[in-house]
């Protein structure tokens, strides 16, 4: 049995939590205004448009995409369960580590697993496209499902696009789904968006969620232009899949609040990237190994503790991290550190000197 294991679950008495990736920059009072105006009119007592209609119009105009390529999502992770479960792929092609529950979605539905690891260089990760091309010889009279994420989670580091336009020539018979939970958050990253009116088997998932900083009103969506894959989806689709509260407030947020929510994402990331600069440099002054990152969270190796040994020490101060052992490749000594505001991080770092943690 494979038990399903992420960040976010905050155990008893933690007040600092570290183990879950999202926006440090905490939600927009727009939203709150929103989510207090859709309560207000007790917009939770009707059904959602099971259409989405406007919650499509509205997602494309702010990507600047087709309507009429994008399927909304209950959060990016809905996006893997359909195309694993709807397009029933012959084998399941996954760059790991990463995110995800596609080893129990796939060891349910029976689809064997072709892993492709990252390559680990001194300080960083990168896509392993020796591998990819290798693999793509094996699965190419298959109908495979090609899965990574980018940047990529754990490891926090990003492909060019470059990179992901040759994975989808080498890998031309399959459908290659691109998982972009974390890219407005990643400063000068460019998005795969822009490849899929170029390459058809090419499908990209994008979660407003992780952006906006609301766990709670899950929500994201696919963009892909292969119209027989499309319908697959939407068809496979649940009907009411998002709910109405979080479909009014993203329908009138992405509009009214567009401009609003455009710096709010650039200044997210430059808040990002100098906090996740301060950590690195800290962990590593404390000797702790860190790999380079372009996500809102760092991957580190601890030398003489495992990363429980690190929580159950950590709880001490509240604080909790996320143990990465559980993601394929990583060890007992790899832990997820998500980056938070300056007061929070200090305090992060502050707990492992006081218990010499390295």
């Amino acid at each position: 049995m494979i038990t399903r294991v992420h960040g976010g679950k905050t155990p008893p008495g933690i007040t600092l939590d570290f183990s879950t990736p999202i926006n440090p920059l905490g939600a927009l009072e727009a939203i709150h205004k929103l989510v207090e105006e859709a309560v207000r009119l007790r917009i939770y007592t009707k059904y959602p448009d099971y259409e989405y209609q406007e919650l499509r119009q509205t997602i494309a105009s702010f990507y600047g995409i087709d309507k009429d390529r994008v399927i909304p999502l209950n959060g990016a992770a809905e996006g893997i369960s359909l195309a694993i479960a709807c397009l029933k792929p012959d084998a399941l092609v996954v760059f790991e580590p990463t995110f995800g529950d596609y080893r129990q979605e796939a060891q349910a539905l029976g689809i064997p697993i072709i892993s492709i690891s990252y390559i680990e260089r001194v300080d960083e990760y990168e896509l392993n496209i020796y591998g990819a091309e290798e693999i793509s010889k094996a699965v190419r009279n298959l109908k495979a499902l090609v899965l990574l994420s980018n940047p990529n989670n754990p490891t926090g580091c990003y492909s060019e696009l470059r990179l992901l336009k040759h994975l989808a020539e080498i890998f031309e018979n399959s459908a290659v789904l691109i998982d972009e939970a974390f890219i407005e958050l990643c400063n000068e990253c460019e998005s795969a968006l822009s490849l899929v009116k170029d390459y058809e088997n090419v499908a990209v998932l994008r979660s407003l969620t992780k952006t906006f900083s609301v766990p709670g009103l899950r929500i994201g969506f696919l963009y892909l232009d292969n119209k027989k894959v499309y319908e697959v989806l939407e068809a496979c689709r649940q009907p009411w899949n998002i709910n109405s509260l979080t479909s009014f407030v993203f329908s009138r947020a992405l509009t009214e609040y567009a401009s609003e929510l455009r710096k709010f994402v650039e200044d997210s990331r430059r808040v990002i990237a100098e906090e996740r600069s301060f950590l690195t440099k800290s962990f590593r002054e404390l000797g702790i190994e860190v790999y380079r990152s372009r996500a809102p969270f760092i991957l580190v190796r601890h030398k003489r503790f495992t990363s429980r040994q690190v929580n159950e020490a950590l709880t001490r101060f509240g604080i909790v991290v996320r143990d990465a052992s559980t993601f394929t490749y990583l060890t007992p000594y790899h832990a997820r550190v998500s980056v938070r505001l300056r007061e929070d991080n200090q305090r992060l770092i502050e707990a492992y000197r006081v218990l010499g943690i390295e």
